[in-house]
């Protein structure tokens, strides 16, 4: 199981959050049949997306779309405080490589276009921000932290593939200066990630925890260590309340022709099937509203 880990750093003046999601994002590729850049970027999103969810609480959430016209098309990764995450991406068969044979993301997700972060936060309405993107999805978050939550914050995201197409590492770290963080704090975090390697290679060497004793030595202490998960809660219930949106003109055409009803969920490729007799309740459900 993969985790997240919460700490406090540098005199508790830096908040910071590492986590592992080699095992979420092999789900995906399972499930969506993704290709290695498709893949890259669906983790690093979905890395994001339980990181801001672990700055949530109780059964708040967290919602990012991604769409930079580029061949993945639309990017959508959902996220809560319970540490479960799902996504999935518009097109899944998309792969390019930089020169020196690295995924290239910017080429992948395209640069024309925006990151949406769409917080439920329980409230009347939703908490929606929203910034122009470069394609490095790194430097994208953390102005976003910046700009939207006026966060100063240092992001990194990282993603291996192998050439059998599984993920062989996956994650990401944030570190945020608190309010009244001093000079010195600044300095000392500024120093620290000097030379850090690549995401992927500090997971690839290390776990969350090690981490952090690298970039911090002993100047830290872990506040939190959380489980997260791929998980979707979709069910063939909340399909049936989907399929009432239809009408029943529209339903009843289908039942005349098809007989059935197969629907498919965008995060987790569940099929759900409605045979002629669930089509018929729906249909009464709806004459009876």
């Amino acid at each position: 199981m993969n985790y997240l880990v919460k700490a406090l750093a540098l005199n508790d003046e830096v908040r910071a959050y590492v986590v592992d999601t080699t095992e979420i994002l092999n789900e995906a590729i399972k499930k969506h049949d993704l290709w290695p850049s498709a893949a890259s970027v669906l983790g690093k999103t979905m890395t994001m997306g339980v990181i801001m969810g672990a700055m949530l609480k109780g059964n708040e959430g967290v919602t990012i779309k991604i769409n930079g016209n580029g061949p993945i098309g639309n990017v959508i990764v959902d996220a809560d405080a319970r540490g479960n995450v799902r996504g999935y991406v518009d097109h899944p068969h998309v792969n390019f490589l930089h020169n020196e044979g690295g995924l290239h993301d910017g080429y992948t997700i395209g640069n024309d276009g925006f990151i949406d972060v769409i917080k439920d936060i329980k409230l009347k309405d939703f908490f929606t921000s929203s910034i122009a993107l470069t394609g490095d999805l790194a430097k994208d978050f953390t102005y976003y932290f910046y700009e939207s939550e006026q966060t100063p914050s240092a992001v990194s995201l990282g993603v291996l593939v192998d050439v059998d197409n599984k993920c062989v590492k996956s994650g990401g770290m944030i570190f945020q200066l608190l309010p009244g963080a001093s000079e010195e704090a600044i300095s000392k975090l500024e120093k620290a990630l000097v030379g850090i390697p690549p995401m992927s290679t500090l997971l690839k060497e290390h776990t969350p925890v090690e981490i952090l004793h690298i970039i911090f030595n002993d100047d830290f202490k872990i506040v939190g260590k959380d489980e997260v998960r791929f998980h979707c809660p979709c069910n063939k219930q909340d399909f049936a309340i989907g399929l009432m949106t239809l009408g029943v003109e529209e339903l009843t055409e289908i039942l005349h022709e098809d007989k059935n009803i197969e629907t498919v969920c965008h995060y987790c490729g569940e099929k759900y099937q409605f045979n002629e007799d669930e089509i018929n309740n729906i249909i009464e459900g709806i004459k009876r509203k």
